[in-house]
């Protein structure tokens, strides 16, 4: 087998343990240099330490280019496409984080949400939002997401949504699963909350999953909740009702 395919194949198998969630082995790593994949693959007994992934994402230009969130082992990146990984940014060493994106229009500007609160067995406390307006090699934590001092509102950022006007929402929870949307228009410098679940039979205590813009359409927005409700809005995420049941996610 020569090298090209070799390491072809060495790229798709990082890129397939990122997704289906195996456990990263982040805390023993240096926060300098690059660190093969094989590197990531854990013991079971990590597990319980942490590092589980949570989220992939990889840039919408570059597609070498890779960021992975991981529970309680910060964000990871990746250059060449999977091969190898660093820590990001000592900013979030030992953090969960469960959301990565990048405004669409501008892929230079990122948000990283902290916290989990989507497992019913374990949910795991962030700091806030932190942004980026440099492509990801530096970060800066928005003062009015943290929930030390702003409420436990932001205790776990499940999700976070950039529309192509650059509207910001941000689906978080507290510890009781309760869920709740945030809409920003001025980069995350301040936050408006919006109601979700006005004309919904669910109720407050209810998680929310995912949430999206449609990229052809800023004004229109979709959430998935715990109980597969898809809740849209048209206005750009301030006014939401109920459409529908989702027959294929839970």
């Amino acid at each position: 087998m020569n090298v090209q395919v070799l390491n072809q194949m060495k790229k798709l198998f990082s890129v397939a343990v990122l997704l289906c969630g195996f456990n990263v082995q982040a805390a023993p790593m240096s926060g300098s240099g690059n660190h093969p994949a094989s590197e990531f693959l854990s013991s079971s007994a990590m597990a319980a330490a942490g590092g589980r992934v949570l989220t992939l994402f990889t840039h919408p230009d570059f597609s070498q280019k890779l960021w992975a969130g991981t529970e309680q082992g910060g964000l990871w990146h990746s250059a060449d496409g999977g091969i190898t990984w660093s820590l990001a940014t000592e900013l979030m060493r030992g953090l969960t984080v469960s959301t990565v994106v990048a405004d669409p229009v501008n892929a230079d500007i990122m948000y990283v949400g902290t916290g989990d609160g989507r497992s019913r067995q374990a949910s795991r406390r962030g700091v806030g939002m932190f942004r980026s307006a440099d492509g990801g090699k530096s970060w800066t934590l928005l003062p009015l997401t943290q929930p030390a001092t702003v409420g436990e509102r932001w205790s776990h950022i499940n999700h976070i949504a950039i529309s192509t006007e650059g509207v910001v929402l941000a689906a978080t929870s507290d510890h009781s699963r309760n869920g709740f949307i945030f809409r920003s228009v001025d980069a995350g410098k301040s936050w408006g909350l919006f109601p979700v679940y006005a004309g919904s039979e669910t109720g407050p205590k209810n998680m929310i999953h995912k949430i999206r813009f449609d990229p052809a359409n800023p004004n229109t927005a979709l959430f998935m909740d715990d109980y597969a409700n898809v809740t849209h809005s048209r206005d750009g995420g301030i006014i939401w009702s109920v459409a529908g049941k989702s027959s294929t996610c839970k």
